[in-house]
């Protein structure tokens, strides 16, 4: 029996901005051994076009860059209620106490000195992916609110107090639910969701994501009386968050 195929789909996307090459190439040797999806940019302006256009799930930032420092890129993702719950990583020369503290204000969840070693900086990426619940133990599975999605078997799963209930999804139904709840809350366009599950933008109208998102949401029933994907008018859709 062959082994499931992890299509770039399937991968965790991880931003890094820096503009040096060296930085560059060892971080995306290290997680792309980690099977990641790495995307870079050499300063803020390609960082935030990267932010825009591509569905990034964590930032790898320096500070001191040409045109628009990372604490100004920090700001504005943060800033950006599409995007705004992104984690983001400073790793910078910079390793003094305040700018440690200016980057965490600036609105980072984490900060790390490049002098630190490799395994040291992919393990925090590793550790702020789990906390977003994009990456389960097998990189792949995602498990939020109270369902679990297996991509490998295409099986949704309900956790309930005292019972375990299975839903069955037709295939884009599924990699619609998937996706969406890959993206941390993030808010998707519809003609991004078109590309990203359908793949042929051409030949699929919105319309089309409508009604796969009403068809899901009526087989998965309501959590804590919302449903689970959840409509942004006049944009598109993101999946439910529950302070």
């Amino acid at each position: 029996m062959s082994s499931p195929t992890t299509t770039t789909q399937d991968l965790c996307t991880i931003l890094i901005v820096d503009d040096e090459d060296d930085i560059l190439d060892l971080l995306r040797y290290n997680l792309e051994k980690e099977e990641m999806r790495v995307i870079t940019a050499r300063d803020g302006i390609e960082a935030l076009t990267a932010i825009d256009t591509e569905s990034i799930d964590l930032v790898v930032l320096d500070i001191m860059m040409p045109h628009i420092d990372g604490l100004e890129v920090c700001q504005r993702i943060r800033s950006n209620s599409n995007v705004k719950s992104i984690p983001i990583l400073f790793l910078t020369a910079r390793s003094e106490e305040e700018d440690h503290i200016r980057g965490l204000d600036a609105g980072a969840d984490s900060y790390l000195p490049k002098s630190f070693g490799i395994g040291v900086i992919v393990s925090q990426i590793k550790a702020l992916l789990r906390g977003t619940k994009r990456i389960h133990a097998n990189n792949l599975t995602v498990t939020v609110l109270d369902l679990e999605i297996d991509p490998e078997r295409f099986r949704v799963f309900r956790n309930g107090q005292n019972e375990r209930a299975e839903f069955r999804f037709a295939r884009k139904e599924f990699k619609l639910l998937y996706f969406l709840a890959s993206g941390s809350g993030r808010v998707f366009k519809r003609k991004t969701l078109i590309k990203k599950v359908w793949g042929k933008p051409k030949k699929v109208g919105e319309r089309t994501v409508d009604v796969h998102v009403s068809r899901v949401n009526r087989k998965l029933g309501k959590y804590q009386g919302n449903d689970y994907i959840v409509s942004v008018a006049g944009v598109g859709y993101r999946f439910l968050e529950v302070e």
